[in-house]
Parts: C-alpha cells; sequence; structure tokens
C-alpha cells in the first residue's frame, strides 16, 4: 500500500516538471513579409504573386533559445494571417480562394496555408486554414520564399499591398535535452 502511494505522489511530481520541460523546448518563430498584389481585372484562373525572400536569422533564434539547427527536432505552421496594408477600406472580398506554397533551396515547394470560397463579407484581415506538414527543412535554412496562388471574383482597379504574418511552432532538444 505505502509502495503504491509512493509510486503515485512520484508521478505526480513528475507529471508537473515534464509539461514545463516541454515549455521549454518548445517556442514560437514570428515572421512577417509584404507582397503586392497588381491591379488587373477578375480571374477565376490561379495566377501566381511571390514574396521577395525571406530571411529566417534562424542561428540567432535558436542560439536565444540555448538549441541549434541540428536539434531541432520538428517545425510546423501554426497561423497564417493576412493584411490589407493600407488604411484605404479595401477588404479581401475580390479573392475566391487562395493557397500559400513555402520553398527553399534543394527543397521541393510544399502547401503550407489556404482559403477557399472566401465571402464577400470578409474584412482586411483573412486567417488561412494552415496544413500540419513538417517545415523543420525549410526553416533551418538562412532564407525562404513564399508563393501566392490566387483566384480572384472581382476587379482590382489599384494594386493591394498586403501583409503576410506567420507563426511557426519549433520543437527543439534544448542543451541536448
Amino acid at each position: 500500500m505505502k509502495t503504491a502511494l509512493y509510486f503515485l505522489i512520484g508521478i505526480l511530481l513528475v507529471i508537473p516538471s515534464c509539461k514545463k520541460l516541454a515549455e521549454l523546448t518548445q517556442f514560437n518563430l514570428n515572421y512577417n513579409t509584404e507582397t503586392t498584389i497588381h491591379a488587373g481585372p477578375a480571374s477565376n484562373l490561379p495566377f501566381d504573386v511571390f514574396t521577395p525572400e525571406i530571411t529566417t536569422a534562424s542561428e540567432t533564434e535558436y542560439e536565444g533559445r540555448k538549441t541549434n539547427k541540428n536539434l531541432i527536432q520538428s517545425i510546423v505552421i501554426r497561423n497564417l494571417v493576412l493584411k490589407i496594408k493600407e488604411d484605404s477600406g479595401r477588404t479581401f472580398d475580390f479573392l475566391n480562394s487562395i493557397k500559400i506554397y513555402i520553398s527553399t533551396n534543394g527543397k521541393p515547394e510544399l502547401l503550407i496555408a489556404s482559403k477557399d470560397a472566401i465571402p464577400d463579407t470578409i474584412g482586411n484581415e483573412l486567417t488561412l486554414d494552415c496544413t500540419t506538414e513538417e517545415l523543420k527543412d525549410y526553416l533551418i535554412q538562412d532564407k525562404y520564399k513564399l508563393r501566392l496562388e490566387v483566384k480572384t471574383d472581382k476587379i482590382l482597379n489599384q494594386d493591394i499591398t498586403i501583409l503576410i504574418q506567420s507563426i511557426f511552432r519549433v520543437d527543439a532538444k534544448i542543451l541536448g535535452l
């Protein structure tokens, strides 16, 4: 009976410390970039919009977390939000659908987020549906690019600059733990 009680107490003490250890080994990487969708006619055919290369500064980020890219176990995207940059009153009502792909040197392009059937009542902020794809090989690189595959259902009479805010969840070993 005493053995079972000691075992139960031991388990109850270990569980909170495991959660705290997991919190130490998991952190977010936030990246923001901009791109422009140029004015033009509505097109139910997809067209591409590219971002400039995004510098990850991954080595600095990882060092600040007491880890390095060799100790990264997993990286997945948690959140991707598009915002219209100008305060022009413009909304995302011109979009029919959007897909966002990530690429980096030596790795194939990979879908990371999308949104279909975007309603006309959408505002100037759009949260995309994120995939669960493993992105470690992309985010341990120094740079990556995003490609937006866009379908519109309204004429764009002016260029629209979009801010892309992404949050990636990293699971790493800390100091080899």
